[in-house]
């Protein structure tokens, strides 16, 4: 069998055919990471958005008992219960929740808003008083030491302070939707310059 014979031998390429199928590859990694920058500055967006508006509510609901401050120049939350109504109240404002807890900005938050975790990080000497309110408001109270707690994200406690997370769902492109969480943690600190 002779493999010389006209049917056995390759096609020759026609001129332009591999610039053809180059273009074709390079428009199509394009489009790809097009699509990328698109999605990550959409996170990026959604992030900064809710960014801002955790920050916001951790400082609203962080109110230190003034009494206490000028008897013992000490910050405590008096009331975690308090600072926890304050800070669903002030959350539900800030990005504009309705009655469902559903942000009107569907680009930015695509579902409801859930508050995951509201901890009151009260500190006293080297003793913290840590009262944590699970995603259902239910209140559990312990103490730690000072230098040895951290908050969930990782940053260490110091002052008395405030953390919380909350969680929504942020729809992407091509309709894929995933679950974005977001946590601060804010701290009390006196500013002895007055």
């Amino acid at each position: 069998m002779s493999l010389k014979k006209k049917r056995f031998l390759r096609p020759s390429t026609e001129d332009g055919q591999v610039e053809w199928a180059a273009g074709l590859f390079f428009l199509l990694f394009l489009g790809i990471l097009l699509c990328a920058s698109l999605q990550t500055e959409l996170f990026r967006s959604s992030s900064r958005y809710l960014e801002d508006a955790l920050a916001l509510s951790n400082l609203a609901s962080a109110v230190a008992d003034v009494r206490e401050y000028g008897a013992s120049h000490r910050l405590r939350i008096q009331d975690p219960g308090q600072a926890y109504r304050t800070y669903r109240e002030a959350v539900k404002g800030n990005l504009n929740l309705d009655g469902n807890w559903e942000c009107p900005a569907r680009e930015l938050i695509s579902g409801p808003v859930r508050i995951r975790q509201y901890i009151v990080y009260n500190v006293s000497g080297n003793d913290v008083e840590v009262s944590h309110f699970d995603e259902n408001g239910l209140m559990t109270t312990w103490q730690g030491e000072l230098g040895a707690l951290t908050a969930p994200n990782g940053v260490p406690v110091e002052a008395t302070g405030v953390y919380s997370e909350i969680a929504y769902q942020l729809k992407g492109l091509f309709g894929v939707t995933v679950e974005a969480c977001k946590g601060k943690l804010a701290d009390i600190v006196p500013n002895d310059e007055f």
